[in-house]
């Protein structure tokens, strides 16, 4: 890979093993600011059809970013799937809500009725089973505290018939879009329930026939249509859709930390590379012009002769002169430079330019300045870096570092208490998005179970609490069952190596 790019008087020389930086003359102009069209400001909705789509994000790809940016991370990714599998805890249980002593607690109960009818969705055709669709709730849940879910009815859903929903199935959060087809005027502010529709497809790549369209689920008719979506969220102040905050509040951390890792690599890479800054006199791009010039000519002359035409460093010139030729024959010049700047096949070997002198005698010649980039400050800044930002992302996802496997230098304690007391307060922390997760089975429920509902039953996800070891009977304990069990492999062991004596005496 070769590139040259050249603007006024700066520009670059690139190949697979340099970077060369250039200035034509020894004074620079301004820069120009190439990002100059990054702040544009998007429109809010889109059409599609007779329905104005509320876009999520500047592009309308913001699930897109946020999954590239997180899947991206070294942390993010092992972070969420911890949190995911504290809050699904052993799953989805049915328990009922009762008052002990002042005090509203659950008490879990094995429901058949509603336990049978989680049990039999994939019976029913529903692509997942109740604990896959919890999984995939939760997920997107941490990853943009929001989802979307499909309600799939019953034939007989408004006739009296048993069990009106049939199941419950996740939607992919990359392509749904709230929609409405009402006439919204954007100088006021949209509210949630303008939007009745749900369109579903790729914003990427789609076009508007392979968008599906949906009813919005109604919880006030929840039974008109065979097919609904619903959308669920946790609230953002001022938004209609969900937003995750805390990837929205760390989103520069995140894209540092991304890029970190390419940093050092492309450093290791080019670690023999040549790190110089060339300064070309305006007085040798003069004479290459006057050279290209005089070449023309004398082209001009052999084409009306019919001879071939002369090339000027491998380059055709033609008979016209032309600024692209004289940055082709810089590129060239430039590029016999790098070819003898890196790589260890290429020491002790020579480079010859020209030099010339002015009128007073004062030479004038091609300047190479060395560039120290101080390698050790370079990759210290890096790793410090890594460390706050690692500081940062933790603390924003709320999971102290005993609990998190990931320690901070000289912060984490090891002590069993403090990961005991740090893990009951996190688990104390998860009610608000239980609830947010738990929402839409539990208006299922209230719609195929009125009755049970009205009782008090509900799903929740089942998460136990672990014991202190203090309260642990001394035969129970944790450390005890460890060295049971080593104590049972090391005699596998022994008979394993007993056994493996005997076969070789016999052959």
């Amino acid at each position: 890979m070769n590139k040259f790019q050249l603007y006024g008087s700066l520009g670059y020389y690139q190949d697979e093993d340099n970077l060369i930086s250039f200035q034509i003359g020894a004074d620079t102009p301004g820069i120009i600011d190439i990002d100059r069209f990054n702040n544009l400001s998007m429109p809010v909705l889109y059409n599609v059809g007779q329905n104005k789509v509320l876009i999520k994000g500047t592009n309308n790809l913001l699930p897109e970013e946020i999954q590239l940016m997180i899947g991206g991370n070294r942390l993010l990714p092992e972070l969420i799937e911890k949190q995911l599998r504290i809050l699904y805890g052993q799953g989805p249980h049915v328990y009922k809500r009762v008052f002990e002593n002042s005090k509203l607690v659950r008490r879990w109960e094995e429901k058949k009725e509603i336990a049978g009818w989680m049990d039999s969705w994939q019976e029913r055709g529903l692509q997942d089973s109740v604990e896959h669709f919890f999984m995939k709730t939760i997920r997107d849940f941490y990853y943009f505290e929001d989802y979307w879910v499909k309600w799939r009815f019953t034939k007989a859903r408004r006739t009296g018939g048993p069990l009106p929903v049939l199941g419950l199935e996740h939607m992919d959060n990359r392509r749904c879009r709230l929609a409405t087809k009402r006439n919204i005027d954007l100088t006021d502010d949209p509210v949630d329930k303008d939007f009745r529709t749900v369109i579903a497809g790729n914003w990427q790549y789609g076009n508007e026939r392979k968008f599906k369209i949906y009813k919005r689920f109604n919880y006030s008719s929840p039974l008109q249509s065979p097919v609904t979506i619903s959308y669920h969220r946790n609230d953002a102040v001022g938004k209609i859709y969900g937003e995750n905050k805390i990837y929205a509040g760390i989103k520069e951390w995140l894209t540092g930390m991304n890029r970190n890792p390419k940093y050092i690599n492309s450093f290791l890479k080019n670690s023999l590379s040549a790190k110089i800054h060339l300064v070309i006199p305006t007085e040798w791009i003069e004479s290459v012009e006057q050279k290209i010039k005089d070449y023309c000519e004398e082209n001009k002359a052999r084409e009306d002769a019919g001879q071939d035409l002369l090339k000027l460093n491998d380059i055709d010139i033609g008979t016209e002169y032309k600024i692209s030729i004289r940055d082709k024959y810089i590129a060239a010049e430039i590029k016999k430079l790098s070819t003898f700047l890196s790589g260890v096949e290429n020491q002790g070997k020579l480079y010859a330019t020209y030099a010339y002198s002015t009128s007073d005698g004062n030479p004038v010649q091609w300047k190479l300045e060395p560039i120290d980039l101080k390698y050790k400050e370079f990759i210290s800044s890096l790793t410090d870096y890594d460390k706050r930002a690692d500081e940062v992302t933790l603390a924003a996802k709320g999971l102290d570092a005993s609990i998190s496997s990931i320690s901070k230098e000289g912060v984490i304690s090891k002590s069993g208490a403090d990961v005991y007391y740090n893990y009951i307060i996190y688990l104390h922390n998860l009610n608000p998005a239980e609830h947010i997760c738990n929402e839409v089975i539990n208006y299922a429920i209230r719609i195929n179970f009125p009755g049970l509902y009205r009782e008090g039953y509900r799903v929740g996800l089942y998460n136990d609490i672990p014991s202190r070891q203090e309260e642990v009977s001394p035969g129970e304990r944790l450390q005890n069952n460890l060295n049971q069990v080593s104590q049972q492999i090391s005699q596998v062991a022994s008979e394993v190596e007993k056994l493996s004596f005997q076969i070789n005496e016999l052959t």
